[in-house]
């Protein structure tokens, strides 16, 4: 494939997520991104994001296939062997922060493969454009490949909101499976790893830092 396709469909790829509705950007890594295997990452990944379906949705998730929208994309690092996942989402919470540490949590807590929560970036978005760029950044050499759609969900696919989301019943059930996926201490600890992170990220302003360690 030539150069100008890559760059071609690039660009309609960043033109399509910037018009998609997201304001959630993270990094889920491995304990050791070069020995896990495209295949066992994969596995470990579709099993969290149906953890994650089932903590916010319940039941619904799998009755009525409720999902959270959701864009992953595949990155292999600088040195083409350290295996990890970017994704975009629109917080499915009101408090955006809140579901960061509880994605972080989750994922950190889901196998004994998966990263520790200080290796795991996961953050409210501050510039749509520059991540963006960034997820599709390995697709000059990856091509289509780094698009995971089978990690990822479209919101056109979705179901919209059922009508008892939005009741008191339906949020105190989503509370209780949220404590029972994180405990405070999880939340409170990965709510530390996240300020960490903001700042290093404000001070830098380079997203390459999330590729590191």
């Amino acid at each position: 494939m030539g150069f100008e396709q890559r760059k071609q469909e690039r660009q309609a790829l960043v033109q399509y997520l910037l018009a998609q509705d997201w304001n959630v950007f993270g990094t889920l890594k491995f304990v050791n991104g070069r020995t896990i295997g495209r295949a066992s990452a994969n596995k470990l990944l579709r099993s969290y994001w149906n953890k994650v379906d089932r903590v916010i949705y319940g039941k619904a998730a799998e009755r009525q296939n409720m999902r959270v929208p959701r864009w992953c994309f595949a990155h292999e690092g600088a040195d083409y062997e350290n295996f990890h996942v970017h994704f975009v989402m629109p917080s499915p919470l009101q408090d955006t922060e809140h579901m960061c540490c509880l994605l972080n949590a989750i994922w950190a807590q889901h196998h004994t493969q998966t990263a520790p929560l200080v290796k795991n970036w996961i953050m409210p978005v501050k510039d749509r454009a520059a991540v963006t760029s960034y997820v599709t950044h390995e697709y000059w050499r990856m091509g289509s490949d780094t698009i995971s759609d089978n990690l990822s969900w479209n919101a056109e696919h979705s179901n919209p909101q059922p009508q008892h989301a939005l009741n008191e019943h339906y949020t105190q059930q989503q509370a209780h499976r949220i404590s029972r996926a994180a405990s405070p201490l999880w939340l409170q600890q990965a709510q530390q790893a996240l300020h960490a992170q903001q700042a290093q990220y404000e001070a830098s302003g380079d997203l390459q830092m999330m590729e590191r360690g």
